[in-house]
């Protein structure tokens, strides 16, 4: 009879790959991701498995394309970009799933 308590039922329809491991993955996803020169990605954990992941630049100025010297400034560097992942490791590494919203594609008329 205590054998019978101390066992948990397994939940339905889920593998063991489907199991979310609480590891904290922010670094390797920094790693991972893919930036343009002048870029620094920034990966941070919301909860569970997913990820927000920013991508920052200098600020550049218009007439030279050059990043602005401005001195210290907060406002030196901009959210380039901003994607919500799903995040999960596996046997063949990072499996990442885009979770982000993205508006249309606007079309001129």
């Amino acid at each position: 009879m205590t054998e019978e308590m101390n066992t948990l039922p397994k939940p339905p329809g889920r593998k063991p790959s489907d199991t979310i491991i609480d590891v904290d993955l922010s670094a390797e996803i920094n790693a991972a991701m893919a930036t343009e020169q002048g870029e620094t990605v920034r990966c941070v954990r919301v909860y569970g498995d997913n990820y927000r992941c920013n991508w920052w630049k200098r600020r550049e100025n218009p007439a030279t394309g050059k990043p602005m010297a401005t001195g210290f400034d907060v406002s030196e560097l901009r959210v380039r970009r901003s994607s919500f992942l799903r995040v999960r490791k596996t046997a063949e590494g990072l499996r990442i799933q885009d979770l982000t919203l993205r508006p249309p594609a606007r079309t001129r008329v």
